[in-house]
């Protein structure tokens, strides 16, 4: 494939679907409404004029709430469905991993459907017997390989989908919420596969509503809001907006199943969350360079400052703000813990803004997820607010490798809070 050539372009796609208001029942039901009663239906477009040029070997996160056009989109792609009006270009062999279990026939066995998921992919049987036991030996499933697929759990089925889909050797490798089904072991080892992959120069479009899964994986980041898209371009700058507007649309309040005072230890099965608790919370968390300039990315080395803003709505007699970097995973490689409140020092209720300056740091290049929490002074069981691997940083250098080296990192902050009229010195500052 040529270089400059994309491997997706999308020009003014529109996909439509005729929905009826009320279910047929019966076959005499279903002629009358279709002679007779044609206003019990009505016409949803799932995806509205939408435009964009992927180039190949890029990762694209495809991210919006239920319902705006991601997995329609997904499903044009693979040409499951065919565009009401607009075009769809799709430049190389595509693999996908969608629905739960789709393609698979429930009465074949693992080791049938291996096969069967190969030939529709266009390799010969030559080709799948080369590929077979890496297939099985990435799924795990040797002890079931001869068991009918419709006996096999939801986690096993993602496992031989992904196993397959992974070693056909597609250009576009297309995931649809995989990683939501299955241990964390295996979504990790997934999560690896699919790095290796898009180093290969393979093209990845990925489907999550686990932010920390799509900032790990994505280059760039497709936003889409009732089939239109809000936002395209890097992940660096379309994740702090689609955050934001997640911040704004909707009340920080804990998850259902979360009670107040959520800690490291209770949501360790969590991939990544905003929980906000009690007392305070952070808002408006943004990275910045030396000069100013709001970013994502980083020359590996050079220092990040790092700023959140803060509301407080009872007095904080005591308050640590812990920052970690973490890779995507799931390895802690910089811990820093700031204090920022003190009986003699306390927080009265208002509007504060922390900075914290990274400097000196010995991180390679490579993508981090960054987590925030605050909570009282050595106690992460009552945290007021926890902020579980959201953000995403990247550091660069030209011949740069990925991993983890050198000496410990040392975080250098300091923190800013200051009124109109007047800037207090100290841990504990003052008010904006």
């Amino acid at each position: 494939m040529n270089a400059d050539t994309p491997v997706l372009r999308a020009r003014a796609l529109t996909k439509e679907y005729r929905v009826h208001r009320k279910q047929a029942t019966t076959l005499k039901e279903l002629a009358v409404r279709n002679f007779f009663r044609r206003g019990d239906t009505f016409l949803h477009r799932a995806l509205d004029g939408l435009d964009f040029e992927l180039p190949p070997g890029t990762s694209l996160g495809i991210i919006g709430g239920n319902g705006s056009g991601k997995s329609t989109l997904l499903k044009l792609i693979t040409g499951i469905i065919e565009p009401t009006s607009g075009s769809l270009e799709v430049n190389g062999r595509v693999a996908a991993l969608l629905e739960l279990g789709a393609g698979f026939q429930p009465e074949f066995t693992g080791m049938e459907n291996i096969f069967l998921q190969c030939s529709i992919m266009g390799l010969s049987r030559q080709q799948t017997l080369e590929r077979l036991d890496a297939i099985i030996e990435f799924s795990e499933l040797q002890k079931f390989i001869h068991t009918p697929v419709k006996r096999y759990s939801s986690g096993m089925y993602v496992r031989l989908g992904f196993a397959v889909a992974v070693h056909v050797d597609a250009d576009i490798l297309v995931l649809d919420e995989v990683l939501s089904v299955g241990d964390q072991t295996f979504q990790v080892k997934c999560l690896q596969k699919i790095h290796e992959l898009r180093e290969q120069g393979k093209t990845i479009l990925f489907v999550s509503h686990s932010t920390d899964h799509v900032e790990s994986v994505a280059e760039r980041v497709l936003w889409l809001t009732e089939g239109r898209a809000a936002a395209f371009g890097p992940a660096e700058e379309v994740l702090p907006r689609y955050y934001a507007a997640l911040s704004n649309g909707a009340s920080p309040a804990v998850p259902h199943g979360m009670e107040a005072g959520t800690t490291l230890r209770r949501t360790a099965a969590v991939p990544s969350g905003r929980f906000s608790a009690q007392k305070a919370r952070m808002q408006e968390v943004s990275f910045h360079t030396e000069a100013g300039e709001e970013t994502r990315r980083f020359r590996a080395g050079e220092p990040i400052v790092l700023r959140i803003g803060m509301e407080v709505s009872e007095r904080l007699e005591g308050a640590e703000l812990l920052t970690a970097f973490g890779t995507v995973d799931s390895v802690r490689a910089l811990w820093s813990t700031e204090v920022l409140a003190t009986p003699e020092q306390p927080l009265e209720p208002g509007s504060y803004t922390v900075e914290l300056r990274l400097e000196d740091y010995h991180l390679m290049p490579g993508r981090y997820l960054v987590s925030l929490m605050l909570s009282p002074p050595g106690d992460t069981s009552a945290a007021y607010d926890l902020h579980l691997r959201l953000y995403a940083v990247t550091l660069w250098q030209e011949g740069g490798t990925q991993g983890l080296q050198g000496e410990a990192p040392r975080l250098t902050p300091w923190w800013r809070a200051a009124t109109a009229a007047e800037e207090h010195p100290g841990p504990a500052g003052g008010k904006d």
